[in-house]
């Protein structure tokens, strides 16, 4: 995988997943009595999916902030335009210590912006950076692994027996109850809580002190958690861990959806029980509590204690469970899933190449006056392929040696124009430049047309030169691609070759639309000035 995947990944994970993290905030303090705790504990699993899912999709909003000058084709729109962005400030701290070496350490300042910058764009910045990032996650891996195996060790040397008789036929039926398939439970010693351990092969691991009235309720506080796919989800949280290391907002957000899990957990738990049930059941916990709390949220564990605060709101919540609004539950869940696709679109909008179909020819014949030559020269601006809806022309003709004539239109108190050259005889155009447009093209260092997609673009120009000049493809010998622009999401291609006459040029915007911006065919009976170069 490339270090510029790895980075937009990271860093557009991290910015959505983030951000998703601060609003479950309040969503957690002042809407869980009426949306439930499940129904929080399942927006936890979509910003898990989030930071877990390299995943992009298209955003037409997105390109209106991408840099036109990303030169990998890899870069996602978020990445490159703070790449860019931050090279630009960069270049901008080094220009002003140049400017203002009598300041105090300018010369220094000045250097080390020269390093960096020279570290971006050879590669080395990014990958030090990558290294790093390796690092940390390794060293979180290793640091998971060891506590997992460590707790495994622990857990199997303890392992008693399977749980038997009265006790086992109680924990069949409660799975016959709940519509969950057993899964083995063994006696542990020493164990300060049960838990529910393993990810492929899971079983419950019950203390050998637990009293018999308690062991039931114990077993079936585990097996929600099974039936609730929790020992999954905590392998989830483990990887979340160990990919994002370095954001703090997402250990957070793992021990907060532990803690979500938990009393996801007692809802499930509390639903089929009566309220002396229920008392029975807090009573389990707050003993549990008083032995030792859960495992880490680094433990491929699920355990049921908590202490101090969590641990009063979790009896309280059990004891005065409010009726949960499972409409609103359901709205938030649909509302969070539609949430998760808008997180995923930070892609810009595919670039599809549409070349439009040819338009009829213009009806043409000589063009003997200058009002003639206007009013010709305005029929041609209304072609959808040309027209830019530019308002307040002003329009005036002049003869272009004696064979031609020169239109060009210009708003008031405006530098830029519309030029338009055609035949006196034929009234045919030979020459059109649109510099509304192409005045502020950059030519870049972008993905370029394939040559599959440059044949399209030809293929377009020919058309439309044969529409206003009728016949003119034919007198073209070659055409290649001379270049490729952007301005914002403006995007021009031009072509270039060799005609009968002399030399043929058009310039072409391929996106957001097809537009001819630039054309130039040399007539085959003026002799004057063509046009001359446009200023693209």
């Amino acid at each position: 995988m490339r270090t510029a995947v790895v980075y937009n990944f990271l860093l557009e994970a991290n910015l959505m997943a983030s951000i998703a993290i601060l609003l479950m905030l309040p969503i957690r303090r002042f809407l869980r009595g009426r949306l439930g705790s499940r129904a929080i504990y399942f927006a936890w699993l979509l910003v898990a999916v989030r930071l877990l899912c390299p995943l992009t999709l298209p955003n037409p909003a997105i390109n209106g902030i991408r840099s036109p000058f990303a030169m990998d084709s890899a870069i996602r729109p978020i990445a490159g335009q703070l790449m860019v962005r931050f090279q630009d400030i960069l270049s901008r701290v080094e220009q002003l210590m140049e400017e203002h070496p009598a300041l105090p350490g300018s010369a220094a300042v000045a250097k080390d912006m020269n390093h960096l910058l020279e570290g971006m764009y050879n590669g080395m910045l990014p990958l030090t950076l990558m290294k790093i990032y390796l690092a940390g996650a390794a060293l979180v891996l290793i640091w998971f692994a060891a506590a997992n195996l460590r707790f495994r060790l622990r857990l199997r040397a303890g392992r008693i027996e399977p749980i038997s008789g009265r006790l086992l036929e109680q924990y069949e039926l409660l799975c016959r109850q709940r519509n969950v398939r057993p899964i083995p439970v063994y006696f542990t010693d020493p164990l300060p809580s049960a838990c529910l351990v393993g990810v492929f092969r899971p079983y419950i691991a019950l203390p050998l002190s637990a009293p018999p009235q308690e062991a039931v309720q114990v077993l079936t506080h585990e097996v929600c958690h099974y039936k609730g796919g929790d020992h999954l989800w905590a392998l989830l949280r483990l990887l979340c861990c160990a990919v994002h290391w370095f954001n703090p907002l997402v250990w957070a957000a793992a021990y907060m959806s532990r803690t979500d899990g938990e009393l996801a957990c007692d809802e499930r738990v509390i639903d089929k029980l009566k309220p002396q049930q229920r008392l029975d059941y807090a009573h389990v916990l707050v003993l549990a509590a008083a032995r030792r709390n859960a495992p880490g949220v680094g433990v491929l564990a699920t355990g049921m204690t908590m202490t101090g605060k969590k641990l009063k709101k979790r009896v309280n919540s059990i004891l005065h469970n409010g009726q949960v609004r499972r409409g609103a539950a359901v709205a938030f869940a649909l509302a969070a899933s539609m949430a998760l696709v808008g997180a995923f679109a930070t892609g810009e909008r595919a670039y599809v190449l549409r070349v439009p179909e040819t338009q009829t020819a213009i009806a043409t014949h000589s063009v003997l006056t200058e009002q003639e030559a206007v009013e010709a020269a305005q029929r041609f601006w209304q072609r959808s392929d040309v027209n830019w809806n530019v308002s307040g022309l002003v329009w005036s003709a002049s003869e272009w040696g004696r064979e031609e004539w020169l239109v060009m239109a210009a708003p008031k108190d405006d530098a830029r124009t519309v030029r338009i050259t055609l035949e006196k005889e034929t009234g045919y155009i030979t020459s059109f430049e649109n510099s509304f447009c192409m005045a502020e093209t950059s030519y870049a260092t972008i993905q370029p047309l394939s040559t599959a997609e440059v044949d399209q673009v030809g293929m377009g120009a020919l058309a439309f030169a044969d529409a206003v000049y009728p016949g003119s493809s034919n007198r073209i010998e070659g055409i290649d691609n001379y270049g490729e622009g952007t301005h914002g999401d403006d995007r021009i291609i031009s072509l270039a070759g060799v005609a009968d006459t002399g030399i043929f040029r058009f310039d072409i915007q391929t996106a957001p639309e097809w537009k001819i911006v630039y054309y130039r065919m040399p007539s085959e009976n003026a002799d004057g000035d063509d046009g001359g170069e446009g200023n693209g």
